[in-house]
């Protein structure tokens, strides 16, 4: 399609969508579950990463699609990108930092000693690296590896989009979820440990690049088109989860090394068309109890709090329902108080700052994310990967 001439003629509805804060409450829950009971084997011990999996594709949608939105309207009004670079990282300043920061804060305060002894790491985003480097967990604070990853994907993908053109921005996808495998494979054929195949940025990216395309397919594509790529993803997925069971009940020499390339990639890949499902609202009911939504729109600072609440809680060494459903509820109630007497407060404070300004006398602009998207509310819950 060419650049300069095509036509807009799918986008992604504006409003907020009750279905996709339900689909990050499910899998926020996934997370939690995974850390407070431990389950066993290849499929139910990957629970917590399958959750992880489906935050990330639902980031890069909702990321992507905010930066293409602006990039548009910059053009349109003739405001530099620059600019729209600049109010984007101010934002979203705004919504990560004052939670993230407070609760290590807290954390040093209380003489949490793992805080304490990796706070320079954890306080500069390199969670993931240090997590690599060491070759195993450091709860409680092991969930915070995935906003790692997160914050270096806000350093380099709005240059892509805001600059790049068209096929540069499909390019890197391509490149995002074909490099993730493909170094994933490489340190597991090296003999690396799990923490160090999978939790490096450039390892564990193909789920957000797989969100990432899902945005410009809404945007620059029919609707026809729209869902062979969604069929096509589904039935992908389902054929290399398969697969993925396969390889795992198998003794071929060379399982350690297929098992981590595809990692959680078929679960990306049915997270595609299950976010596809939600945004066009066509998931089943259930997904539309406001219980639901209300925890997905909390769900941010749930996962930061989470595994710490184990560690207050004297839960470190302990697994089991009463453990699920305390630390669950602890988290929530801690989560409501913190998002409508902190974070709140300070997201309000985003309309200052507008992807794109109107120009002189026009009406201001309103913001282009949604109050609440996932950008706004919730950064992905992390790992189910990790073993804490």
């Amino acid at each position: 399609m060419d650049e300069q001439s095509s036509t807009r003629v799918s986008e992604a509805p504006k409003h907020r969508q009750i279905q996709l804060d339900s689909l990050r409450a499910v899998s926020l829950a996934m997370v939690v579950y995974q850390h407070t009971m431990r389950p066993t084997g290849r499929i139910f011990g990957s629970l917590g990463s399958a959750g992880l999996m489906v935050f990330f594709v639902l980031s890069g949608y909702l990321i992507t699609g905010i930066l293409l939105e602006a990039r548009e309207r910059a053009d349109a009004e003739g405001v530099a990108k620059g600019g729209v670079l600049k109010r984007f990282y101010i934002r979203r300043f705004l919504r990560i930092f004052p939670l993230y920061y407070a609760v290590l804060a807290i954390a040093v305060l209380l003489g949490e000693p793992t805080t304490r002894q990796y706070l320079f790491e954890l306080a500069t985003y390199r969670t993931n690296f240090l997590m690599a480097s060491l070759r195993h967990n450091i709860p409680p604070a092991t969930p915070l590896w995935s906003l790692a990853v997160e914050e270096h994907f806000y350093l380099f993908w709005p240059l892509i989009v805001l600059f790049g053109s068209r096929r540069f921005v499909w390019g890197s996808v391509a490149v995002m979820v074909l490099g993730s495998v493909a170094s994933r494979a490489w340190a597991a054929s090296q003999g690396l440990g799990f923490q160090a195949i999978t939790m490096p940025t450039w390892a564990s990216v193909d789920g957000i690049a797989l969100g990432s395309a899902l945005a410009l397919l809404f945007r620059y594509s029919t609707a026809g088109v729209r869902t062979r790529w969604m069929n096509a993803s589904l039935a992908a997925g389902l054929a290399l989860g398969a697969v993925y069971v396969l390889i795992v009940r198998s003794s071929w020499p060379a399982r350690a090394t297929m098992v981590s390339g595809l990692n959680m990639l078929p679960v990306g890949l049915v997270s595609f068309w299950v976010i596809d499902r939600a945004v066009e609202g066509k998931l089943p009911r259930l997904f539309e109890n406001r219980v639901l939504g209300a925890l997905g729109l909390m769900s941010y600072g749930m996962y930061v709090f989470h595994r710490y609440v184990m560690h207050y809680l004297g839960y470190d060494y302990e697994r089991g329902w009463m453990v699920f459903v305390s630390v669950f509820g602890v988290s929530a109630a801690l989560a409501f108080v913190s998002w409508h007497v902190y974070e709140s407060p300070i997201n309000n404070l985003k309309r200052f700052w507008p992807y794109v300004p109107r120009r002189a006398g026009m009406a201001a602009d309103a913001a282009v994310a949604p109050p609440g998207a996932l950008p706004a509310t919730s950064e992905p819950a992390s790992s189910g990967v990790s073993r804490s």
